[in-house]
């Protein structure tokens, strides 16, 4: 058998060494408490596991992978345009009747 330190707050370890008859008796309630948790770790990773493949076989969740070709897909067929100049830009904005920002408070409408 191997042997671990391990801290624990001051309280637990009153309580745990009033419950506990000796230390063989402490290393068992440990190892039992450490293993429980183990096991609890393993199951949530399995329960993970099956509550996603069930979302991706359903279509409702997709592969990291298969997210990246959808994008990819996605990007590869919009068309190309150039990037607006500066003038292109303050062109377009003198034609607003009203400064951008009274506009975007506008759209946002009443808060």
């Amino acid at each position: 058998m191997e042997t671990m330190q391990i801290q624990l707050p001051l309280p637990l370890a009153q309580r745990i060494r009033q419950e506990a008859d000796s230390n063989e008796a402490l290393s068992r309630i440990v190892a039992e408490a450490i293993q429980s948790w183990l096991d609890n770790v393993r199951k949530d990773k399995v329960d993970r596991e099956k509550v996603l493949k069930t979302l991706r076989d359903a279509g409702l969740i997709m592969s990291s992978e298969r997210q990246r070709a959808f994008a990819q897909a996605m990007i590869s067929s919009l068309p190309l345009r150039d990037t607006p100049t500066r003038a292109h830009v303050e062109a377009a904005l003198a034609k607003l009747k009203v400064p951008l920002s009274e506009e975007i408070i506008t759209m946002r409408g009443d808060r």
